[in-house]
């Protein structure tokens, strides 16, 4: 069975490398020490029995290249090695051919030095690429949709790689749509809104990011029933006067409690208040809304932005998914667990 290698959509063969074996690409990981006591009146030791965790994905790939010079050779190999050259992981993907994909958000780990040898007229280089995935237990998805929901519900922190090159974190109840036209923004999780001690409707700045105008407004709001709903923010400027400072697209809004969010340049100094509204997507009022948790965070793009429109996208949830409940999307899932 033949296999098809790539990094961020590169394949190793648009640079003339071949992959001639792989190690811990899909071994079983290695769990973490467990805690363990010892007790002076007993026998052995006691240890933790509560479930695993596992330590970061180490992989090995033995690699060679061949070329009609040295010059030639050495260009091929530092052009994929300037793949690495970013501060963000890379969507590593191995592509059995009749089979699903096994995908991977990685690191380089390490140096990897070419070996050259010249051989019948021909050149050829073989190194170790040596990679890390630090957060490896994960659920895979798959989708062609260019504008998909996703939501499920878990305690701990996830973090979602939608396979555009950007990333979100994703913690308690999840609710977000995901439009393939523009980057994910990643916010900093620290709100610099409160309520206000006058009136309960208004959200109050209380600290102002130096060199920040890119910012993330969210509201969890619990709708009755199913409906497309829209989220307003208001804010208030000197001497009361009032403008829609975000809009955000429409979401298709689940019964029960839905995370609704925008991303929007706004020059903060010019506002002292905001005011959150969600409406129905004619901009009526819906009756028994209930709001909670406002926020406004600083926004920024994880990762480097790929235009998938039109393509094939794999998303991966990473984290303790073994604790994701309510997951609800129409991208379909590959793989329960990797």
């Amino acid at each position: 069975m033949g296999l098809k290698w790539s990094i961020n959509g590169r394949y190793f063969s648009d640079f003339g490398i071949n992959v001639q074996e792989s190690k811990g690409v899909l071994d079983k990981l290695k769990p973490r020490e467990r805690n363990s006591y010892t007790w002076a009146e007993y026998h052995g030791k006691q240890f933790d029995l509560s479930k695993p965790f596992y330590e970061a994905r180490e992989m090995e790939l033995q690699c060679w290249l061949k070329a009609s010079d040295s010059d030639t050779l050495t260009e091929n190999f530092n052009s994929f090695l300037a793949l690495f050259d970013t501060r963000s992981t890379k969507r590593f993907t191995i592509e059995p051919f009749g089979n699903k994909e096994y995908a991977y958000e990685v690191l380089l780990n390490g140096s990897a030095d070419l070996t050259k040898e010249f051989r019948e007229g021909e050149m050829y280089g073989s190194f170790t690429l040596k990679l890390i995935e630090p957060n490896p237990i994960k659920r895979v998805l798959k989708t062609t949709l260019d504008t998909f929901k996703l939501s499920y519900e878990i305690d701990s922190e996830t973090e979602i790689f939608f396979g555009d090159g950007t990333k979100q974190t994703g913690r308690g109840n999840v609710s977000l749509t995901k439009d393939y036209s523009a980057p994910s923004y990643e916010n900093s999780g620290l709100s610099i809104v409160s309520t206000s001690s006058v009136n309960d409707q208004y959200f109050e700045v209380y600290a102002v990011p130096d060199q920040s105008n890119l910012y993330q407004f969210s509201v969890e709001v619990t709708l009755q029933t199913p409906r497309n709903i829209k989220l307003y923010v208001i804010g208030r400027k000197l001497y009361d006067t009032y403008e829609a400072v975000a809009v955000s697209a429409i979401y298709d809004g689940l019964n029960g409690k839905n995370t609704v969010s925008v991303v929007q340049e706004v020059n903060m100094p010019d506002y002292g208040k905001f005011i959150y509204k969600v409406l129905d997507s004619d901009g009526n009022e819906i009756p028994g809304t209930v709001y909670s948790n406002p926020r406004i965070e600083t926004a920024e793009v994880v990762g480097e932005w790929q235009n998938m429109l039109g393509k094939e996208k794999i998303i991966i949830i990473a984290g303790n998914i073994e604790d994701i409940q309510n997951l609800q999307s129409p991208a379909e899932t590959i793989w329960e667990k990797i």
